[in-house]
């Protein structure tokens, strides 16, 4: 009898348990990649429109954990530009509402005279201006859900909005957004005076000395606020922090379920097994060899479930991002290095949990064995 065969042997002798248990890695597995996909993409797309703004650093309130909800004084730009090194600073606010038809939509404020509004592209209607100092851009995902164009009006927390255009955003964050004056939304949620972030530009980006000058003085001359590069927002911003923490600990709970299922398989398997060992120690078989026979079960197990894991995570992924209320929301990002790490953790869960059962298997003797019943 081959080596190899044995695994598949044992495995279809007892088909429901090996099934479960591959389900058991399966949804551990696909609910690593779904997750993790989830938190990189809405990282990535952070970043994405950081970049797209032209932002080099981002101040924001210091501790604050959600960023769109943070306030800082908006009299505070103007010590912002005191700073040698520093070329543009931009107010903006955020925030993210239900509208009225059950929709979520991101809302972003940009100053009307401010030259951030060049990197909004319109694909139909015009670009805000002062003829139209109440209306809004609708990124061209949102617009394409909601059935609007320009001259229609969109309504917000009970207020109409006349839509003047449409941009298509690389970035799912503008992409699905209503971006509309700085003042007129500070105006709509009450937060008159105050702005969620900064968005500063460095004159000179590539001088390190005089960037590096910048950052310091920035950060002795307001204590109370937070400065992040655009590179490093995704690493450092508190709530995409505790987003990885809670993602990360999901999946590190989720593996060590599939470890106890492939453990318990795997040990139940050796107590069925006991006189076949014997029989294969009489017969020559090193404590190695056996060893490796149940290594080789558990390997078989997470391979099975590593499969249709992957699968199922992506199959998640792509369900998610189809869905009116979410798909505009997250874009995930699944890479191949992803997909390696999952399938790797999934192996090395088999291979764990078979390094008790194996020494258990070899700690008797084979006439001990072949005695049990």
């Amino acid at each position: 009898m081959k080596f190899l065969s044995l695994p598949v042997k044992n495995l279809r002798s007892h088909l429901i348990r090996s099934l479960l248990t591959s389900m058991g890695i399966a949804i551990a597995l696909g609910g690593m990649l779904a997750l993790v996909g989830l938190s990189r993409g809405l990282e990535r797309n952070w970043v994405m429109f950081l970049e797209g703004k032209g932002t080099h650093v981002l101040a924001v309130r210091k501790g604050a954990i959600d960023m769109n909800s943070a306030a800082l004084d908006e009299d505070l730009g103007d010590r912002i530009r005191s700073v040698p090194g520093i070329a543009r600073v931009t107010p903006s606010v955020q925030d993210l509402v239900d509208l009225q038809t059950g929709d979520l939509a991101y809302l972003i404020g940009w100053p009307l005279d401010g030259d951030v509004w060049q990197t909004i592209p319109i694909t139909e209607g015009k670009a805000l201006d002062s003829s139209e100092p109440e209306g809004v851009v609708l990124g061209e995902t949102l617009a394409r859900h909601l059935a609007k164009r320009p001259g229609d009006f969109l309504q917000i927390s009970g207020r109409n909005f006349k839509i003047i255009g449409v941009s298509r955003q690389p970035s799912v964050i503008e992409d699905r957004a209503v971006t509309m004056p700085l003042a007129v939304l500070q105006r709509l949620l009450g937060r008159e005076g105050k702005v969620s972030a900064f968005h500063i530009r460095f004159r000179h980006p590539d001088d390190s000395a005089e960037t590096g000058r910048a950052r310091v003085q920035l950060a002795a001359m307001l204590p109370q606020v937070s400065f992040f590069e655009t590179s490093d927002v995704a690493r450092d911003a508190l709530v995409l922090r505790l987003l990885r923490a809670i993602v990360w600990s999901s999946s590190t709970i989720a593996a060590g379920m599939a470890f106890m299922a492939v453990l318990n398989t795997l040990l139940m398997s050796v107590s069925e097994r006991t006189r076949e060992m014997g029989l294969l120690c009489a017969l020559g078989w090193r404590p190695s060899r056996i060893v490796a026979l149940v290594m080789l079960d558990g390997l078989a197990v997470s391979a099975v479930g590593a499969a249709v894991g992957v699968g199922l995570g992506l199959g998640c992924l792509r369900w998610i991002s189809r869905q009116p209320r979410l798909g505009g929301l997250f874009q995930p990002e699944v890479t191949a290095g992803l997909v390696l790490e999952g399938l790797v953790t999934a192996m090395l869960v088999g291979l764990l949990a078979g390094l008790y059962p194996a020494w258990r298997a070899t700690r008797l003797s084979p006439m001990d064995l072949l005695r049990s019943d």
